[in-house]
């Protein structure tokens, strides 16, 4: 399998979607938008079929991350994500 991502052979997560046979390292997944789920039921997705949070708030100006405390910027984007409980904490994807 070649990897959608870095382009080299040996990539052993395949995309979930059943219409998609792209396939990527684990490694490359972040630099090229792909998503893995760590939780049952343990999905991956190519860039072009990745869940997006569904967020109808930004962050406000100044939102720092808890974890690293660096500002998230004041959008959604793929390297942000807001917590689905409160709704207003906002994280960098590499924190958690």
């Amino acid at each position: 399998q070649r990897c959608c991502v870095c382009g080299q052979t040996g990539a052993t997560i395949t995309c979930c979607d059943t219409d998609c046979d792209l396939g990527f390292h684990l490694p490359c997944a972040k630099e090229g938008g792909c998503v893995t789920q760590f939780i049952p039921p343990y999905r991956a997705f190519c860039p072009a079929h990745s869940p997006e949070q569904a967020v109808e708030a930004t962050p406000e100006p100044d939102t720092k991350c808890p974890i690293c405390m660096e500002p998230v910027g004041d959008r959604k984007t793929y390297s942000t994500m807001v917590c689905p409980a409160c709704k207003t904490t906002w994280f960098h994807r590499d924190c958690i």
